[in-house]
């Protein structure tokens, strides 16, 4: 563990603090959240402790950022600044960072990198938790066996952070089974710097192998939860995406994979075995089961993590063909992190120009319909990123009295209310009105990833033609 900062660490740090506040703060008064976003704020809104608990089990994750978010909202955040909570953690992150023995190119340029400015700061997602928490451990991970209870801290809070950062701990604790394993079995021997035996270390291993457990069972989704598990199609794509940029074909992704995988062989060379328990477990979920483009984040932290657990020191004896391998995974990587500063200002760049979802929009355009008494129904999930922006549930066709939408199998949102409503929200124009009674506003923006703009987050609203809004 390294805590003490130099003289240019702590100028520096100051610094870039300076420039990610002012850069992190003018895109968040720019950003307009999204549905995710949405359900998050509305679940912690809506509930107390215990309901958030029970409600989150059917988003396939763990409560401590809704009770993050709860805390929050007691001290009366208002919906519009919640980008403010990911910041505040990913200060906290940035902190952890200069702590550590990463280089100092990595100390600057990794706060201005895509995930860390934007995607970590902007976007009110659980996502922000993982940076620090992974920092955290990077710092007490040379020190696991002098001082186990700090690092199995460490571990637990990357756990609680999400559900892939719960797969990222048990993959931590598995490796240390493994060498438990290997020292019953007299194949591996421990030494005074590798004391597995020792007692406060076993004893902090079972405890947190034990809680690690009890939050399995706790965030295990009810049989009755219609959040199914995709398979992650196009990841060689998004695998290329979140660690250089998009590619438009797949011999172009073939040949990053294979240069990425060629420098971090060369990087990891005498601990890739290790990198394989922590690393794989994540990669062949995400590659197999599921992942969202933006849910590779978790990958892009933990490879910097590794990065940072199994520094090199610089060898004096490396000359010549030798001492050039060992540097060009350094380059390598050091190319890739300024291409994810490019990405992180432009990805800005373009909150600023374009809206990242109509919510806002939509709510200024019905509020005054609503407050008239008019009858609101919604279509599907993407609806809900309005919700926020009123006290209580306003869509009349809502399974329950919650504002949040419910992924439970007996509860549809395709079914409109009786009489039909006066006014319907819907993604896109899923609506079909083959009477013509209704007029129909779209409502467009622009879910942004990096240099490029992913998807159209279109909301359609459907207004009877004869219905009047207040003044």
């Amino acid at each position: 563990m390294r805590l003490k900062l130099s003289k240019k660490e702590r100028v520096a740090l100051v610094l870039v603090l300076a420039v990610y506040l002012c850069v992190a703060i003018f895109t968040g008064l720019h950003h307009e959240p999204w549905a995710d976003e949405a359900q998050s704020w509305l679940i912690s809104r809506d509930n107390n402790i215990f309901g958030i608990m029970q409600a989150v089990r059917y988003e396939g994750t763990l409560p401590f950022w809704y009770f993050i978010l709860k805390f929050f909202q007691m001290f009366g955040l208002p919906y519009d600044y919640a980008f403010v909570v990911p910041m505040i953690f990913t200060i906290l992150g940035i902190i952890l960072l200069f702590m550590t023995d990463a280089p100092f190119m990595c100390k600057i340029l990794l706060p201005f990198s895509f995930y860390v400015m934007y995607q970590e700061s902007v976007i009110a997602r659980q996502y922000c938790l993982v940076f620090p928490a992974l920092m955290l451990l990077v710092l007490t991970y040379r020190g696991r066996y002098s001082k186990p209870v700090r690092f199995f801290l460490s571990v637990f809070a990357v756990s609680i952070s999400s559900s892939y950062g719960f797969m990222i701990a048990c993959s931590f604790m598995l490796w240390e089974f493994i060498c438990f394993i290997r020292e019953h079995l007299g194949r591996a021997k421990a030494s005074e710097d590798n004391d597995r035996s020792h007692s406060r270390f076993r004893i902090s291993f079972w405890i947190t192998a034990a809680l690690l457990l009890i939050t399995l069972i706790m965030s295990i989704p009810p049989d009755d939860c219609s959040f199914g598990v995709s398979a992650g199609k196009g990841f060689i794509f998004s695998f290329t995406e979140t660690f250089l940029f998009r590619v438009d074909s797949t011999l172009k992704a073939v040949i990053f994979i294979i240069t990425f995988l060629t420098a971090t062989v060369l990087y990891f060379r005498k601990n890739i075995l290790q990198v394989l328990v922590y690393a794989g477990p994540l990669v062949l979920y995400m590659a197999l089961f599921y992942s969202r483009i933006w849910h590779l984040a978790y990958l892009f932290f933990l490879f910097v993590a590794l990065m940072l657990i199994f520094k090199a020191a610089p060898s004096p004896d490396a000359k010549g063909a030798k001492k050039f391998l060992r540097a060009v995974p350094g380059i390598y990587f050091l190319i890739l992190l300024i291409i994810q500063c490019a990405a992180g200002f432009y990805a800005s760049y373009l909150e600023y120009q374009k809206p990242y979802s109509p919510s806002k929009a939509v709510t200024e355009f019905v509020k005054p319909y609503i407050e008239s008494g008019a009858k609101a129904d919604s279509l599907s999930y993407h609806p809900v990123s309005v919700q926020p922006y009123f006290y209580g549930n306003i869509f009349s066709n809502n399974p329950t009295d919650k504002s949040y939408y419910i992924w439970k199998e007996e509860y549809t949102y395709s079914e409109l209310s009786s009489p039909a409503a006066d006014i319907i929200i819907t993604p896109y124009d899923e609506f079909a009105d083959p009477d013509d009674r209704y007029d129909m506003y779209g409502f467009h923006s622009f879910i942004v990833y990096k240099f490029c703009v992913i998807e159209d987050n279109c909301l359609s609203v459907y207004v009877k033609k004869d219905l009047q809004a207040s003044e």
